[in-house]
């Protein structure tokens, strides 16, 4: 009776006020649709964004049931238990053909792996599942489910996304206000990142808030997960990864700047690394090369997920936010929108490229990050590293993303093109 509370409840109260998000999810495929991400990146509102979708399109909302797993009233549930879902299904949609189930944080019930499994075997259904980064990643989903899921993976706003929450409307031709009101609100991004929640808080709430993410991050999906007895380690390995971002630095270095009361070996400390990697905090960009064991073998560059957190460190580096800026939006764009994408940096010789885009073998782009192109020797060492990468690697497509200056150069017979970060993220 719970359970079928719990359904009747989304029916009758409907679906929250949305703002939407850039990621579609696929509405008619006889798989298991799974949304993973760092906590607060907004996945319970993307499927509620897929269910406006469906209703626009002239289904029922009876026919979609929405459960959410952390729901006190059902917090005891087992994989057993879930088998009632199909009986009340049944009984509000008797001539149903196709059943389309919203699990949301599913990872909290049990065995849940066995019912979505057999579900889609024997059943036409249409599943999507979201789970927080702590107990439902997209390999294990993948392995669990034996090729009958496909993972998606949210992150938190683009700054395109950010403009909608602040109600902000792009219309053609921008005008000197569009202007001047993007640049406001870049600045806010770039400083406090684009978790949904803290988009229009005061910057005190949005900094309180970050620091309970943080926690959330710590307490959650890494100390109960992986069983993280040394915590106070651990905080200080998040500091230590977040204080470096941007920069190229092995874990090797990163433990010897725990110093020596850390308690733990170097081998551990690899190992605390690759949760903050597998739960998605932390993205290492590895060096381009045409080997893939020389790429995974370089020394990475670190960025975080969200420009929120090295404000929390104290971070004031405007070029480094920048650049982990362009970073997290590379990564958006290929899992939203070109999974074939890669992207990595690269040393012409002892010049670093910020980022090398390619897909295959083929190199498609190639992007320095810089925030202030009017100081001559920071001008010239960046074009010197994109004019010998443009070389090595047979790439024409030459592009220096700015703060705000726009326009182009020809160096060398190849042309440099000058964009603004605020215009780059809105392409």
């Amino acid at each position: 009776m719970l359970l079928e509370e719990v359904i009747a409840e989304f029916h009758r109260f409907g679906i929250p006020k949305l703002k939407e998000r850039s990621l579609d999810l696929p509405l008619n495929l006889n798989k298991a649709i799974t949304l993973v991400g760092l906590r607060r990146t907004g996945k319970t509102y993307l499927l509620y964004q897929t269910i406006q979708k469906l209703i626009e399109r002239g289904m029922r909302i009876e026919r979609l049931f929405y459960i959410n797993f952390e729901d006190e009233r059902i917090g005891n549930m087992d994989s057993k238990d879930l088998s009632q879902i199909v009986e009340i299904y049944r009984k509000y949609n008797p001539d149903a053909k196709s059943m389309y189930l919203f699990l949301d944080e599913i990872q909290n019930v049990k065995g849940w792996e066995k019912f979505v499994r057999r579900l889609l075997e024997r059943r036409n259904a249409r599943l999507f599942i979201t789970g927080s980064s702590s107990k439902l990643l997209s390999k294990e989903i993948a392995t669990t489910l034996r090729g009958r899921s496909l993972s998606y993976h949210l992150f938190p706003l683009s700054f395109k996304e950010f403009l909608k929450f602040k109600e902000f409307k792009l219309r053609e031709p921008l005008i000197e206000d569009d202007r001047g009101m993007i640049k406001k609100y870049l600045d806010e991004y770039t400083n406090f990142g684009g978790f949904p929640e803290i988009v229009n808080y005061e910057e005190i709430l949005k900094i309180r808030t970050l620091q309970e993410y943080l926690d959330l991050i710590v307490y959650k999906d890494l100390v109960e997960r992986y069983g993280i007895k040394k915590i106070g380690v651990m905080k200080a390995l998040i500091k230590a990864t977040v204080k470096n971002f941007g920069n190229r630095i092995s874990v090797k270095k990163l433990y010897n700047s725990l110093g020596s009361g850390n308690e733990l070996s170097k081998n551990k400390i690899y190992e605390y690394f690759s949760y903050l990697d597998d739960i998605g905090f932390v993205i290492p960009v590895r060096k381009f090369s045409y080997s893939e064991i020389e790429s995974m073998r370089s020394m990475p560059k670190l960025y975080v997920v969200d420009n929120g957190f090295p404000t929390l460190y104290g971070m004031k580096d405007m070029g480094r936010r920048i650049e982990n800026i362009v970073a997290v939006e590379l990564m958006r764009r290929k899992y939203y929108y070109n999974p074939t994408q890669e992207f990595a940096y690269y040393m012409a010789g002892n010049k670093e490229v910020d980022f090398v885009v390619y897909e295959g073998q083929r190199v498609k782009e190639l992007i320095q990050v810089c925030y202030d192109v009017s100081d001559i020797n920071t001008k010239n060492r960046e074009i010197d590293a994109l004019i010998r990468a443009s070389k090595e690697l047979k790439c024409n497509d030459l592009k220096i993303i700015t703060w705000d200056h726009e326009g182009q150069e020809e160096v060398e017979g190849k042309k440099i093109e000058y964009v603004p970060l605020w215009k780059w993220l809105l392409e």
